[in-house]
């Protein structure tokens, strides 16, 4: 089987439907986890009422999320609720730190592999680490078609893949919810997500640059393994 013949090859970059309710899951023993079975209920229904209030003040915001999928405006409002559930009681930097560690890091140990069809993509004719910056380079390319991450170019060497992206879709659609503290949830899903695959992919990623913490463009580096300078301590 060739890479381009995956089914997830050029999809639409958004949660895996397999991972959706492992991440159920996962916010729900988090939740339990830090607030007891008892306080669970008043958490829920902050949730709900925040949810609820963000899709009333924020219709524009609610279009824009619904016209890039169904996944990607239930996920937009689940976490912001989320989120201001937590800073309700944990203030709104502790919030996040929560929502980073005990949510978004559980997530990324099974959505990335997903994301990547990973187990498929490793059983793939040729070299694993070319089959990889093809499925990168779809992956870009499909964002850019439906206007979310757009790419701006990239650079295909024999032994590295650039990708240069200039918006993202996490900042613009959380910034009009006013919590910008999500718009980086996605850079931390991969902060922790990459390098749990980067041996099956044969593969050292880079990315030192995003615009979630304030730069102009997001540059992805996906280098072969053993290639890469010694700078993964800078990832962001």
């Amino acid at each position: 089987m060739k890479v381009e013949e995956l089914e997830k090859f050029g999809a639409k970059l958004e949660m895996p439907k397999e991972s959706m309710k492992e991440q159920s899951r996962i916010m729900l023993r988090a939740l339990r986890r830090k607030f007891g079975l008892l306080g669970m209920p008043a958490v829920f229904k902050d949730i709900y009422f925040f949810q609820r209030k963000l899709r009333k003040e924020h219709p524009e915001t609610q279009k824009k999320a619904a016209a890039m999928g169904d996944i990607m405006e239930k996920e937009l409002f689940i976490f912001s609720g989320l989120y201001l559930a937590l800073a309700k009681r944990l203030g709104r930097g502790n919030a996040y730190e929560f929502f980073k560690t005990e949510v978004i890091n559980e997530i990324a140990k099974t959505s990335m592999a997903s994301l990547y069809q990973l187990d498929d993509l490793k059983k793939c004719e040729g070299d694993v680490f070319e089959n990889f910056k093809k499925m990168n380079i779809a992956i870009f390319e499909r964002t850019t078609k439906d206007g979310t991450w757009l790419m701006d170019g990239y650079e295909n060497k024999k032994d590295k893949l650039t990708i240069k992206v200039t918006t993202c879709t996490n900042v613009e659609l959380f910034n009009e919810l006013n919590v910008p503290e999500l718009g980086k949830f996605g850079c931390d899903h991969d902060l922790v997500g990459y390098p749990l695959i980067e041996k099956d992919v044969d593969c050292d990623f880079r990315r030192l640059s995003t615009i979630a913490s304030g730069d102009d463009y997001c540059l992805f580096e996906f280098y072969r393994r053993g290639t890469a300078p010694d700078n993964a301590h800078l990832n962001i």
